[in-house]
């Protein structure tokens, strides 16, 4: 199957030069695109309008897993990257070194830990590419971050989905968690309290727990933002108070937990998910402060 036969948006990219090569211990095939607004000869996908600054660039079979490379440019506007000077060194599309960094090194540390998550491949930057605001030209170096996924869809991109592809990638839940449950949201329940539980038990705050970092296959993404012992936090009092941000991540898995319920029409099953809650340790959640 090709890769524009999944469902999804077409994305024209050109490749560009490769700068410097900053990891890619397994020598992973890298994919050095930009998005572009014209017709090309590379063509990749974008699985909803969610994914602003990511593409899907590659399956490969053999193995089921696709490969996605964050940091290419907007895919929903006619210059890939625009500054709007929120901040000096950043601008819509464009993901800084440090951060990419910082994903791939939690991400990896993360996935030691038993928790389901992308498989990094590469972090890479580009020769220098133009940055448009208003009638201002200037140039930055586009860093990327290459990894690849069992499933390139998000549970946020549910609402731009057929039923057929949601429900091809969760009936395969049974062969990658544990604790399958009749109630799909219980299922997901199971696994996302016990992510969390492993991560606060090893010092991690992943700080962006929401729908858009979780695939379809219950896949946790998105580590440029997270704490870990091995990337921890260089400003004092953020490293000082993660420990507090953690209580959050519990209120904001379950928050998805409800997002799946109500897609599958699902009724809340209460007592499950307060036994799921306990085995986890969250029984603290389940009265009045």
């Amino acid at each position: 199957m090709r890769i524009s036969e999944f469902e999804g948006v077409k994305i024209n990219c050109i490749e560009v030069d490769i700068d410097l090569i900053i990891d890619n211990p397994k020598s992973s095939k890298l994919y050095p695109y930009i998005v572009v607004n014209k017709e090309t000869k590379i063509s990749c996908f974008k699985p909803s309008p969610l994914h602003g600054r990511s593409i899907v660039t590659d399956f490969t079979p053999t193995l089921g897993r696709f490969t996605i490379t964050k940091g290419n440019g907007l895919t929903y506007f006619p210059f890939g990257f625009v500054s709007t000077k929120e901040l000096e060194d950043y601008a819509w599309g464009y993901l800084r070194k440090d951060d990419a960094l910082r994903d791939y090194n939690s991400g990896e540390y993360i996935r030691s830990l038993g928790i389901l998550t992308n498989n990094m491949e590469a972090v890479f930057t580009l020769k220098e590419q133009i940055i448009r605001l208003l009638n201002c030209i200037s140039k930055i170096e586009p860093t990327i971050l290459q990894y690849n996924v069992i499933c390139p869809y998000r549970i946020s991109d549910i609402p731009f989905l057929s039923k057929e592809v949601i429900l091809s990638y969760v009936n395969r839940w049974a062969d990658l968690h544990e604790n399958i449950h009749s109630e799909i949201h219980c299922t997901s329940a199971e696994v996302l309290l016990r992510n969390i539980r492993l991560m606060h038990e090893n010092h991690v705050l992943h700080n962006a727990i929401h729908s858009q970092n979780y695939t379809l296959s219950l896949e946790l993404l998105d580590f440029e933002l997270s704490r870990t012992p091995i990337t921890p936090y260089d400003n004092d009092i953020d490293e000082k108070t993660y420990k507090k941000l953690q209580k959050r991540e519990v209120i904001q898995s379950l928050e998805i937990v409800n997002q799946i319920a109500f897609f599958f029409k699902e009724k809340i099953n209460s007592k499950a998910l307060r036994q799921i809650m306990i085995k986890n340790g969250f029984e603290n959640y389940l009265q009045p402060s």
